[in-house]
């Protein structure tokens, strides 16, 4: 198969894309022409809610297209493949511990059964992260073909020279003159041919695709035609709703989730323009929420209760309404009584920046949005938290904030290396 060469570039969020030129560094890298003017006209995420996936920078005397906080994999139609890895750190880093952090938070909040990764070898590290996503699938289908696809009895229409089945009464008296020997009949075939089949069918053939490395290329073809007899899926959304969860397809449920990624029909971020390449794109801010709510759900105590997003108070009360619904990110709970309320920011602070006017790199926005959580969830008494990612300028909770007597912040870093952090919380 002729497959056109690609062109690998390696970023982390907040990089800058430069047109053309000889930039080679994670936080400011050269792309081609073709690529730039690319995402230049479609640097938007498709949905109802429509995002950048760049923003326009000032370059020199040019302009660069700087990437924001989403992280993954896109591939544009001249076959540059642009891999964002997560800003773990200010100062330069090798993209391997950036790898394997994503790759960690990925397989435990987004049901991608990746719990391997976070014993990742440094070797398949140093793969671009879309050869690493693409063998793990890969090897989840060959263990499904161990354990045995499934098929089903699906009813067929045919003619044939002898009597089997349902004879079609109303088609047999219409069967043309000099043909009155063939019998329109309806009969069950076991057979693969199934949504659950032709949905993988589709992502081998997809991952086939966009493979570079020979092992990848190997397996997707020997798995291509273990499925050959199955067809293509025709119509993604459809199969997907006819994907049964029996238990007879329980060794099927972990690839559902993959398949979805791979076909773009639940993909976390879609692409506007569809043009068939490689995207896999995850926000960030959301990422990390959702991992640190995951590790402190598991750390609480067995009394307290965990509610992402809770919206059970509003800002203000208006023509009998409530209006303005407050929805913090994290509220812990002791039975029915508020013990504590948290917000999950994915930036990084700088303890050393003390000053009133640097203020840890913290925004102000930030600080209104715990103060008037407090006193709606915790009724203006407790302690509230904003949860950072832990790096070298924060390793240490900054001093408590009051906001008044009896109200306190605290501000404290999550280290995603070793997952610890939050051990340190006082929520009983």
């Amino acid at each position: 198969m002729n497959r056109l060469k690609v062109n690998d570039v390696i970023v982390r969020e907040f990089a800058l894309l430069t047109n053309e030129g000889n930039n080679r560094s994670i936080d400011c890298h050269s792309i081609p022409k073709s690529a730039f003017e690319w995402l230049l006209a479609n640097g938007v995420s498709s949905g109802e809610k429509q995002r950048e996936l760049v923003k326009v920078k000032r370059y020199g005397k040019s302009i660069a297209l700087q990437v924001v906080n989403f992280v993954g994999v896109l591939e544009t139609p001249c076959r540059t493949r642009i891999e964002i890895l997560p800003k773990t750190t200010t100062n330069e880093c090798e993209p391997e511990m950036a790898r394997k952090i994503l790759l960690k938070m990925l397989a435990s909040v987004d049901k991608l059964k990746l719990e391997e990764f976070q014993q990742s070898h440094l070797q398949l590290l140093k793969q671009p992260l879309y050869e690493v996503l693409i063998a793990y699938f890969l090897k989840s289908v060959a263990k499904l073909v161990k354990q045995g696809i499934r098929s089903e009895y699906q009813r067929v229409e045919s003619e044939s020279s002898f009597l089997k089945g349902q004879l079609l009464v109303a088609k047999q008296l219409r069967q043309r003159p000099g043909r009155q020997h063939y019998f329109q009949v309806s009969h069950d075939v076991y057979h693969a041919n199934r949504a659950e089949n032709r949905l993988l069918h589709s992502s081998l053939k997809q991952v086939f695709k966009w493979a570079r490395t020979s092992a990848n290329q190997r397996l997707a073809r020997e798995l291509l035609f273990i499925f050959s007899d199955t067809e293509e899926s025709a119509d993604f959304a459809h199969d997907f709703r006819l994907w049964t969860d029996n238990r007879s397809l329980a060794h099927y449920r972990p690839l559902k989730p993959w398949c979805e990624l791979i076909l773009s029909y639940q993909s976390p971020v879609a692409m506007v323009g569809n043009h068939g390449g490689l995207s896999f794109l995850f926000p960030m801010e959301k990422l990390f929420e959702r991992y640190v709510a995951k590790q402190l759900s598991a750390q609480l105590p067995p009394a307290l209760k965990l509610k992402e997003q809770v919206s059970s108070k509003s800002l203000t009360h208006h023509n009998g309404q409530d209006w303005f619904r407050l929805k913090p990110d994290i509220v812990v709970y002791d039975k029915s009584r508020v013990v504590t309320v948290m917000d999950i920011k994915w930036k990084l602070l700088d303890a050393s920046l003390d000053t009133t006017k640097d203020k840890y790199n913290l925004s102000q926005s930030d600080l209104y949005q715990l103060f008037t959580y407090g006193e709606k969830y915790l009724e203006g008494h407790g302690e509230l938290y904003l949860i950072y990612p832990k790096h070298a300028s924060f390793t240490e909770p900054l001093g408590h904030f009051e906001f008044k007597p009896g109200l306190i912040l605290h501000v404290v870093p999550y280290d995603l290396e070793s997952d610890e952090g939050l051990t340190n919380l006082e929520v009983s």
